[in-house]
């Protein structure tokens, strides 16, 4: 694999660090690599071009975002091509390895000291595309380090969606630091439990639902060598912490971040600590607030926006920052939202409806009527099984004063995306189902 060039620098600490795929050396991985970056070449996808990964998962994911950065591009994976401006001057990967050119011929700006592209959650809208520096992603892969003990050799599972930015992180950190991945997606737990059980894998990456599911599995063997594992992207109950314990033998760490950022906060209670690098700057110890931060690693943002600073990210979240350092999440600060015009106050809507008998979970949002979209409905997906429609719409009515019609949804449980975030496209369908 050739080296030189932004991307091609961390593919070469990469490759100088001994790092392995499912226990082959990513240097031996030469007639994989070499395919695809060979594929990439023949298409005219050269340094800064943005090439997607759509579709890709684990093992063919990883060998494709080497491939990429060995000719110096970027890589954005995603299951599926998305509908944005940027697409149309990027190459996409498929799962045989297959590239497609650009439908235009333009390159693609702000590119040059990024090193991948990750799509945002989308809970609050379309998906943009975040870009994450070099500088950023090498403090993760520092952050696991210290805080997780990844370091050479190391045997590290990522059962989790890589095209997922925690997932994705987790992995590429594991690579940087020399260690063996084994990036399987998770299809049957028991053979994830299997594995850890005979003895294969001492770090381990998880999110809430995987966590879970793997908890209710049933023990087949005593040589595990499980040491640390970690759950990003969703909230750790006690319980779920109790039981991780007691089937494995370890405490699960929480892991805290996004998708600009990635982890920047590891550890055993609420959200973690800070990895090195990052400095809390609000709220001070023993107070309420939110969380704001200054950072070591510049963060790039949205492609085609600028942040507001490099090194200073607010983070959205409000949380408790104990005086003994401890930080735990309380909410996610939610702004006003725009409907027809005007702002409704989003928490106290939410705080109404979660007080109602038999819901269990709320989420709220504007959505343009079909055949009039400059008019919008607030819409409600109320989540409980013995919630009252009458009593949600009643609320909502009183909350909108005449601004908009409420259209409120019941359902058992909202649905969520892969790593367990409401899936805003999903919410919409279940709206718009009977019009």
């Amino acid at each position: 694999m050739t080296t030189n060039g932004p991307r091609r620098e961390v593919l070469s600490r990469i490759l100088a660090g001994g790092a392995r795929i499912d226990g082959q050396e990513v240097s031996l991985l030469g007639d994989l690599t070499g395919r695809l970056s060979n594929n990439l070449r023949q298409a005219g996808a050269g340094s800064g071009s943005l090439v997607i990964q759509a579709g890709l998962q684990g093992r063919e994911l990883l060998i494709a975002t080497l491939a990429t950065w060995a000719v110096d591009a970027v890589p954005l994976p995603c299951s599926k091509p998305p509908q944005m401006d940027v697409t149309r001057s990027a190459y996409v990967m498929d799962q045989a390895g297959t590239v497609r050119a650009p439908a235009v011929d333009a390159p693609v700006e702000e590119m040059d000291s990024t090193l991948a592209l990750h799509l945002s959650s989308g809970s609050t809208g379309r998906p943009k595309a975040v870009r994450r520096g070099t500088a950023s992603v090498l403090g993760e892969a520092h952050g696991y380090r210290v805080k997780l003990g990844m370091g050479p050799a190391s045997q590290v599972l990522v059962p989790i969606p890589l095209m997922h930015s925690f997932g994705w992180g987790f992995a590429v950190s594991a690579l940087l630091n020399g260690a063996d991945v084994d990036a399987e997606p998770v299809v049957r737990m028991s053979r994830l439990a299997g594995k850890i059980d005979g003895g294969w894998g001492e770090v381990l990456g998880l999110t809430p639902p995987v966590a879970r599911l793997l908890t209710d599995t049933r023990p087949t063997g005593t040589a595990g060598r499980l040491r640390t594992a970690m759950v990003g992207a969703g909230p750790v109950s006690e319980g779920l912490a109790v039981q991780f314990r007691k089937r494995f033998g370890v405490p699960l760490s929480r892991g805290y971040g996004s998708s600009e950022t990635g982890a920047i906060f590891i550890g055993k209670q609420g959200i973690g600590n800070p990895i090195p690098g990052v400095e809390i700057t609000h709220p001070a110890p023993g107070a309420r607030g939110e969380l704001r931060l200054r950072m070591d690693a510049p963060v790039q943002g949205y492609l085609g926006e600028e942040p507001d600073s490099a090194h200073e990210w607010n983070t959205g979240d409000i949380v408790d920052h104990h005086s003994g350092g401890e930080v735990h999440f309380v909410e996610r600060a939610r702004p006003a939202l725009r409907l027809n015009g005007r702002f409704v106050d989003v928490k106290e809507a939410d705080e109404a409806l979660r007080a109602l008998p038999g819901v269990e979970d709320v989420y709220l949002f504007a959505l343009p009527r079909k055949e009039t979209p400059e008019q919008e409905d607030f819409c409600a997906v109320v989540a409980g099984p013995d919630a009252d429609r009458a009593e949600a719409e009643r609320v909502l009515r009183r909350l909108v004063d005449g601004l908009a019609a409420p259209r409120v949804v019941l359902c058992e449980k909202l649905p969520v995306d892969i790593v367990g975030k409401p899936d805003r496209e999903e919410l919409k369908r279940l709206v718009t189902r009977g019009d």
